[in-house]
């Protein structure tokens, strides 16, 4: 990366405050490393097991976990003991739920490790410019030298490593105004073949400009759009020339016939089919149960061999339609918190945290998202040690 990144790190760490971390950072920064590296080898859960593990140690023996936090995260922990009950009694269904709430309590695990932790926002960044880093270098390698039409680096697939770069975009932007840096990520994602990560990079874009940029910023945004667009639609031509099956849509519907054609049809009618078996299990009200729409659970759907490739279906599916209320009212709140503790606060770090937020649910609509750990570890520990850092910036004064 260029621009004011010259070929270096924003705001170096300085030696004497890394020494100053205490067990909570290390273990924070190790876990949160090895879990992005691990992510193609199936070892994550490994990882969020060994999070999970040493998180109950400490919560036993030094952690003091706020009681306004344990009263808004009760609700999410009620949600996900629902649906694993569901799942394994009501259903009947396998043990292999667990892996869900291995999962999810690995959120909430990180975001308290980060929030207790020595780790800054600084810190926290240049760790994600360094992974960012190795993850471009290594998905051109397999561009360039393996013949993989498209790249993902260690992330599971090329979409993971899209909306991985959403926040980091935000950052770059809206935070450090490192506008080249943030036109090459821009290019980066085009590049992975991603759609749902261009489309929610240009939401991020759109936040901005209309939060921040003045009249002659917007006139000049304006005119260079098109460049962007240009090299979005030579890096992504293959997956655009896809879409021209879009009319077959009504037609596959009618005849309920999945698979083959372009990721947009296959999705659109692979929801329908979706719903339509969820109706029919009579599970539209309860949800099936926790990890039903997981691609490795051994009670997948019967209407299609993949995943949802929407969230929004996905909580549907597993926690029912009361589920999908309260998931809603959940996005609703966190990002209307985010964008007014950035007009409060005069927050360029907020704002850059709401937009990313506001272009990942965006994302959620075609996208596997809402499970994926790489992202979802970063992105709360960044949201941790920002909002430590506002409560230690309030006790100071």
């Amino acid at each position: 990366m260029i621009d004011k990144l010259h070929f270096s790190l924003p705001n170096k760490i300085r030696l004497k405050e890394v020494l100053q971390w205490d067990f909570f950072s290390v273990l924070l920064v190790v876990l949160l490393f090895f879990r992005i590296l691990v992510d193609r080898s199936g070892l994550g859960a490994v990882v969020g097991l060994a999070l999970l593990g040493g998180f109950f140690l400490l919560l036993l023996f030094k952690l003091s976990i706020p009681k306004y936090l344990l009263f808004y995260t009760g609700f999410f922990f009620l949600l996900i003991g629902y649906a694993f009950l569901n799942a394994v009694y009501l259903h009947n269904q396998p043990f292999f739920s667990i892996r869900g709430v291995v999962r999810y309590f690995s959120y909430f695990a990180v975001f308290i490790l980060a929030y207790y932790s020595k780790v800054s926002f600084r810190q926290i960044f240049i760790l994600y410019t360094l992974v960012v880093l190795l993850e471009s270098v290594l998905a051109v390698f397999q561009f360039l030298f393996m013949g993989m039409e498209r790249p993902s680096g260690t992330f599971i697939n090329s979409n993971h490593f899209s909306y991985f770069l959403v926040p980091y975009f935000a950052i770059l932007l809206v935070v450090y105004r490192y506008y080249f840096s943030a036109f090459l990520i821009f290019l980066l994602s085009s590049f992975l073949g991603g759609m749902g990560g261009v489309i929610s990079l240009l939401l991020v874009l759109f936040l901005f400009m209309l939060r921040y940029a003045r009249r002659w910023q917007k006139i000049f945004a304006i005119l260079i759009f098109p460049f962007f667009l240009a090299g979005a639609a030579f890096l992504m031509q293959n997956r655009i020339k896809e879409l021209t099956d879009v009319t077959s849509i009504s037609e596959r519907l009618a005849e309920n016939q999945a698979g083959g054609g372009s990721s947009l049809v296959w999705r659109i009618v692979t929801w329908k089919l979706m719903y339509d078996e969820l109706v029919a299990k009579d599970g539209l009200y309860t949800g099936m149960g926790l990890e039903f729409a997981s691609l490795a659970s051994p009670y997948f759907l019967e209407s299609s061999i993949r995943e949802p490739h929407n969230d929004y279906i996905r909580v549907l599916l597993e926690f029912g339609i009361f589920g999908l209320i309260m998931f809603l009212f959940a996005l609703y709140y966190a990002l209307s918190r985010m964008r007014r503790a950035s007009i409060i606060h005069n927050s360029n770090t907020y704002f850059a945290i709401y937009a990313a937020l506001a272009a990942i649910f965006l994302g959620m609509i075609v996208g596997n998202i809402v499970v994926l750990n790489t992202l979802w570890w970063l992105l709360l520990a960044i949201i941790a040690i920002k909002h430590k850092e506002e409560k230690l910036m309030k006790t100071d004064v």
